[in-house]
């Protein structure tokens, strides 16, 4: 059997339709597509990223993973191990200096690019190249050593090694005015070895192609079946986790609209499906004119007195409650328990409950000395907190207001 929508289900889903399907054109239209950073990150796919050179080296055989904790730690045991510092960018801490040395120490292998290196690493000493060329160019080898089997390399040098060491082997250099500039330097650093190189264009989406520049990243890697390889994220200055590269692309607008989808229908299903109530109707009879009915009443009645007696007994009432005395405790004592507990040293209270009791044995009581008496009881009320926060409003209201008195019963 088919399934029938009705009239509202079918209404919903025109105007869920007519929604996001403008919104869902609009995002494919202009989403932009990921910036190329310069940075050679792993995940970036740009020209400048390093995404391929990593899956190149796990389809090759090479156990690598990416590193986005700090040098601190790194495997104590760093023999076989090679970590991969490509355009690091983010300027180190002088715990992680420490830690690269000891890293070294213990035989580990770093391979580092760029000008920035010597922050890293003080064996490393480069001369920056203030205006680098756009065009790669040819290096050639300069010896017959284990970097250098693939031949020549193209790159575009950011810098130049200083001078080298007796320690220190130049596999690829210009010449240029009689002056040799070496491009990419091996260094021995304790049990371990640094191997520099003038730029990271070897090794990115766009320049490992090139002839040479594949087999220089394996050269300075090592072979597959010997090395660790950790490729460094953690000093780049836009660390890419998944969370940031969720932001990049259009998955959260996806979310979103999912998001937007399902709490449409959860609306839909609880009004369709959830509990009736009656409307609230609110009451057209206000306190102040039922204030005015009453003491209509009392006027007509010519019943002073009970206009005054109703508030005093629920006062004592309530103020014999709070403060624990019996309903009959005289003015003396609940003027002394509110003294003691409430911590009120006002001494009128006692001389109020005295006049009122006084003027309720009077059969010619006045209206205006009952309300005057009865306008220095809600004082005390209010002061013991024995009217709520809504009846102090109405009673504030009702003293702002001409020939109207406030109700507090």
């Amino acid at each position: 059997m088919p399934l029938k929508l009705e009239t509202s289900d079918r209404r919903l889903l025109m105007w869920a339709g007519l929604t996001f399907l403008p919104l869902i054109v609009a995002l494919t239209l202009f989403s932009s597509e990921e910036k190329d950073t310069g940075i050679p990150s792993t995940y970036s796919s740009q020209a400048t990223g390093a995404k391929a050179a990593y899956l190149l080296l796990k389809d090759l055989g090479y156990t690598v993973e990416r590193w986005e904790q700090p040098p601190a730690d790194l495997p104590a045991d760093a023999s076989g191990t090679v970590l991969i510092l490509a355009g690091a960018f983010r300027a180190p801490e002088r715990e992680d200096r420490v830690a690269f040395e000891l890293y070294l120490s213990r035989g580990g292998k770093i391979l580092i690019t760029g000008p920035a290196a010597g922050l890293y690493l003080p064996q490393v000493e480069v001369e920056s190249e203030w205006a680098p060329e756009p065009v790669p160019r040819k290096y050639q080898p300069q010896l017959l050593t284990s970097l250098t089997r693939g031949g020549a390399i193209s790159m575009s040098p950011l810098g130049y090694w200083k001078h080298c060491s007796r320690r220190c082997l130049v596999h690829y250099s210009e010449d240029l005015a009689g002056a040799a500039r070496a491009v990419v330097v091996s260094n021995r650093a304790g049990k371990g070895e640094v191997i520099w190189w003038a730029a990271s264009a070897p090794l990115s989406n766009q320049g490992i192609s090139r002839a040479g520049n594949m087999d220089l990243l394996l050269n300075s890697i090592g072979p597959a079946s010997g090395y660790r390889v950790f490729w460094d994220e953690y000093f780049h200055s836009s660390q890419r986790t998944a969370g940031s590269y969720l932001k990049e692309t259009p998955v959260l607008f996806g979310l979103a609209q999912g998001g937007l989808i399902v709490v449409a229908l959860l609306v839909t299903y609880s009004r369709r499906n959830g509990p009736i109530h009656p409307a609230n109707t609110p009451s057209r009879l206000s306190p102040l004119e039922f204030v005015e009915t009453l003491g209509g009443l009392y006027r007509r009645a010519h019943a002073t007195r009970a206009a005054l007696e109703v508030p005093y007994v629920r006062f004592r009432a309530l103020a014999a409650r709070q403060l624990g005395l019996k309903a009959d405790a005289s003015a003396a004592e609940l003027a002394r328990a509110a003294s003691n507990r409430l911590r009120s040293k006002d001494e009128r209270l006692e001389d109020l409950v005295v006049r009122i009791e006084g003027a309720l044995e009077d059969p010619q009581l006045e209206e205006s000395r009952a309300l005057e008496l009865v306008q220095e009881l809600h004082f005390h009320a209010r002061g013991f907190e024995l009217i709520s926060f809504e009846q102090q409003e109405i009673v504030s209201h009702a003293n702002r207001v001409p020939s109207a008195h406030a109700r507090t019963n």
